[in-house]
């Protein structure tokens, strides 16, 4: 991780991305299939070259899941990740 930013800090930012994906159902079309967007089907936000496979990105969110249970990642307390200490008037990197 870059310096500066704890393993809690990563773990919570991407929690929170996870959720704000995979909870909100209009990410999914009828098939179950992701669309493109960040907050439901938003085709405008993609770039010329995106296709569904592009989409399937999102997997690389689960990388974490090759690390050790013990892994300081998994173990290190949640902490405010950079963007909510920003946005809440705290100082950050």
């Amino acid at each position: 991780l870059p310096e500066g930013v704890s393993n809690g800090q990563a773990r919570a930012a991407l929690t929170s991305v996870m959720h704000r994906m995979y909870d909100n159902t209009e990410n999914f079309n009828e098939a179950g299939f992701l669309t493109i967007g960040f907050a439901g089907r938003q085709p405008n936000v993609a770039d010329w070259y995106t296709n569904n496979g592009s989409l399937y990105m999102t997997s690389l969110a689960f990388l974490p899941l090759g690390l050790p249970a013990a892994h300081p990642f998994w173990t290190d307390a949640a902490q405010p990740c950079t963007q909510a200490k920003a946005w809440g008037g705290q100082p950050f990197p």
